[in-house]
């Protein structure tokens, strides 16, 4: 039952983090990041990691897309159309997907991994807070600094061009 309901929220987030690189519309983008975002979040579950699931509901599909949302109403970013835009990088991206999900195939056949009667032993730190702590903050410490980095530059870029348009258009 797990392994069927791994394989749907897999297929779900696969289908809204293609939509949402393929939605012309950023709002459109946005909401399906959400139901990617979700969709993870199930799948931390399935895994038995309830601490990352609830990080992932809370941190990314709450604070971090309410602040995505926030910044693109703030530049008030009109849709340009309803239509899913095909271009040359969705189709990339669908094709690298696919080589990836050709590998992993051939890697769980070949090797049995997740077709095995018993699944293997999980340490018993994964996904508690000091496991997620001895990770987030030894070995990806840099990234995740930078990763904060780079929010703190978009926000601030983002109120810079709303206020310039603001003051621009005399408000």
């Amino acid at each position: 039952m797990e392994q069927i309901l791994f394989a749907i929220l897999a297929a779900v987030a696969l289908v809204s983090g293609l939509a949402t690189i393929a939605w012309r519309s950023p709002l459109r983008s946005a909401f399906s990041l959400i139901i990617c975002l979700f969709a993870l979040a199930g799948i931390f579950v399935t895994l038995l990691a309830h601490f990352l699931a609830a990080m992932q509901l809370l941190v990314y599909a709450g604070a971090i897309m309410v602040l995505f949302v926030f910044v693109i109403m703030l530049l008030d970013l009109s849709e340009r159309g309803r239509e899913l835009q095909v271009s040359m990088l969705p189709v990339l991206g669908v094709l690298a997907v696919l080589a990836v999900a050709g590998k992993f195939a051939k890697t769980v056949i070949s090797s049995h991994g997740l077709l095995a009667d018993v699944p293997p032993a999980v340490p018993d730190t994964f996904g508690t807070i000091p496991g997620v702590a001895e990770l987030l903050l030894g070995q990806f410490l840099l990234p995740f600094e930078l990763v904060s980095l780079l929010l703190l530059v978009a926000v601030v870029g983002a109120v810079v061009v709303a206020r310039r348009r603001f003051w621009r258009e005399g408000k």
